[in-house]
């Protein structure tokens, strides 16, 4: 299922997060059903903790990972709803959850993503999600209104 190429491209990935100085985070392997993940705690400035989780698929590097907040669990908005009932969402930057109900945050336009980009940019949107998600429980503005959407040219 996974080639040398995959392989050896993710302990790059891996090895990257540590040389970029977000070693909070790493990728993983599950021998036993010999599959891929990446996942750290994100730490906001205000000291709440989220749990980020990207599951690697075997089209990885070449299709955008999803990336998911799965802790705390639900994850509640200003208002107390939770973010996952939302479904994509382009105010709060979020696409469709998991169905353990963890919400998907929105980092890269598929269409958009390339080889070249590699997980520690992935983690570093979605640090970027996590406080900016920290300014909507302070004020209740939407994310959208914190952080500005990928635009369509380069």
């Amino acid at each position: 299922m996974w080639t040398t190429e995959q392989r050896q491209r993710l302990y790059l990935e891996h090895q990257a997060l540590i040389r970029e100085g977000l070693d909070q985070f790493g990728v993983y392997r599950d021998s036993t059903y010999d599959s891929y993940w990446a996942a750290g705690t994100a730490t906001a400035n205000s000291g709440r903790q989220y749990r980020l989780y990207i599951p690697i698929s075997s089209g990885y590097p070449y299709q955008r990972p999803e990336m998911y907040l799965t802790e705390p669990n639900p994850l509640r908005m200003y208002n107390g709803s939770p973010v996952a009932s939302l479904g994509v969402s382009h105010n709060m930057h979020t696409l469709t959850p998991h169905a353990n109900g963890w919400p998907q945050i929105c980092h890269w336009r598929s269409e958009r993503w390339h080889s070249g980009i590699m997980l520690h940019r992935v983690f570093l949107k979605g640090l970027i999600w996590v406080e900016a998600f920290e300014q909507h429980l302070a004020t209740g503005l939407p994310i959208a209104d914190f952080v500005r959407t990928m635009t369509e040219t380069a």
